[in-house]
């Protein structure tokens, strides 16, 4: 499991629109809104997996940035395959 946490930055008229589309995403939990920032987690099986995520997150309106603020994947089974060949 790769556990992140990111704040995304909006267009201020847009925030609470983007902060719904990103809470419905699955894998992702909207814990707060400040301002024109949405704070979210994702939780994914692999790290490829959270960064599609997080990259699809460019597509909403009103997203005008993303900042990864902690990544755990020390759990990721893709990363102990790759270290095994």
């Amino acid at each position: 499991m790769v556990i992140s946490s990111l704040v995304i930055e909006t267009v201020p008229e847009l925030t609470t629109d983007a902060a719904g589309k990103l809470d419905a995403l699955e894998g992702v939990e909207v814990h707060e809104i400040q301002d024109y920032k949405i704070v979210v987690t994702i939780e994914a099986e692999t790290l490829d997996d959270s960064h599609a995520i997080a990259s699809s997150f460019i597509g909403i309106e009103g997203v005008t940035g993303i900042n990864l603020i902690y990544a755990n994947f020390e759990e990721d089974p893709t990363l102990s395959q790759a270290g095994k060949q």
